[in-house]
């Protein structure tokens, strides 16, 4: 039995040492979000960027940095580097700076900044005792990771008070690597502030997608191994003849394998590939355009994907993996099958989209007000 660590209910100072504005990504995205809940709720909340966050070389992608004119919380300067433990110590000291700081909040999701966000917490408790040092873990181990990242992760996780997560399937995770830390487990937050929604018929013309396509199916985000695009493509060939596919995402690693799926598909004029990061001014344009999201994932914690999909009303086709089956019920708000299998999945779709399905919007209603950043800013703590 984990005992969690009980925070009095009255406003606090709070840091957050993590990705935020001008980093891209979802846990930016996701950083930016949470400070300004925990603002709301009558919180002392200070923002410590990276300086550095990955060295190039461990980055896989185009660039690190996103362009836009969205405003974040205010970020104090931070010289955190990933892979310079003296910013590590330095860090600390400036997250002290403020006297009486009651909680430092670590989000993790990558065993390469381990070593860091430990320093920062090691760091932190020497030097102040009393505040509390919580780990927020997207993952417990990075996606696609290797044996080290399980010994990198403890590590980490010695280091701090307690943990908590966003799934039930990291819960266990975090469990079997440190059995006698306190876990909590809440849940992904549905993003509330997402660009204006386009009508549909504008979104489609503008990607250059067939106004008049009967069933549109989105496949969105970062393209690494552990999201199956490949299962995807491959289930494409079966699907109805009126339906399209979007792939919209920067793909991490070599676009060859799908590209030579794609070239062999016969539903290759159908399959409509945006390879390249999305900014958010873009994100209604895709999610508009479809009518369906599809997550092949062969493994996953939780998916900011989903979240975003709910908040645009649109239903969610996913291998029932990690913590996914949370948010999509069969029938109701989409439909779950095995991993890896293409059959299944390109049956699930044409199922869909064959149905009627008069329930989403009651069901998504209700995820909406449970799932709220709100509700996750009270929890939280």
């Amino acid at each position: 039995m984990h005992q969690e660590i009980v925070l009095e209910n009255h406003p606090m100072k709070i840091a957050i040492a993590s990705t935020f504005h001008p980093y891209r990504g979802g846990i930016a995205q996701f950083n930016d979000a949470m400070a300004i809940a925990l603002r709301d709720e009558g919180h002392t909340v200070n923002c410590f960027n990276w300086s550095r966050q990955y060295p190039s070389i461990l980055f896989p992608g185009v660039t690190q940095i996103k362009s836009g004119t969205s405003t974040p919380p205010h970020s104090r300067s931070a010289p955190l580097d990933s892979i310079s433990p003296n910013s590590w110590r330095k860090t600390a000291k400036i997250i002290l700076c403020d006297e009486g700081v009651d909680v430092v909040i670590l989000p993790f999701w990558h065993s390469a900044l381990a070593p860091a966000l430990r320093g920062v917490a090691r760091s932190i408790k020497r030097l102040s005792p009393e505040t509390k040092v919580i780990a927020i873990m997207h993952n417990a181990t990075s996606h696609d990771g290797k044996a080290s990242d399980k010994w990198l992760t403890r590590r980490f996780l010695k280091r701090v008070d307690n943990v908590v997560t966003l799934s039930a399937s990291v819960t266990q995770d975090v469990i079997k690597l440190a059995p006698d830390l306190p876990v909590k487990t809440l849940f992904h937050p549905l993003y509330d502030n997402l660009p204006v929604k386009p009508e549909k018929g504008l979104a489609r013309e503008k990607l250059g997608i067939p106004v008049s396509a009967k069933n549109v199916v989105l496949f969105f985000g970062l393209i690494r191994p552990y999201k199956g695009l490949e299962v995807l493509l491959e289930a494409a060939n079966s699907l109805s003849e009126d339906t399209h596919l979007i792939i919209a995402g920067e793909c991490y690693g070599s676009w060859s394998k799908y590209e030579k799926i794609i070239n062999g598909s016969e539903a290759k004029a159908r399959i409509h590939v945006f390879n390249r990061f999305i900014p958010d001014e873009e994100l209604g344009e895709f999610f508009v355009a479809a009518d369906l999201v599809a997550l092949p994932y062969l493994s996953a914690s939780q998916s900011g994907v989903t979240a975003t999909a709910i908040q645009y009303d649109l239903p969610i086709v996913a291998s029932n993996v990690g913590d996914l089956s949370n948010s999509i019920t069969n029938g109701e708000t989409g439909a779950l099958v095995e991993p890896g299998d293409s059959k299944a999945l390109g049956e699930a779709i044409d199922d869909w989209f064959r149905e009627e399905h008069p329930g989403l919007g009651e069901a998504y209603a209700h995820l909406k007000a449970s799932k709220s950043w709100e509700e996750f800013a009270r929890q939280l703590l």
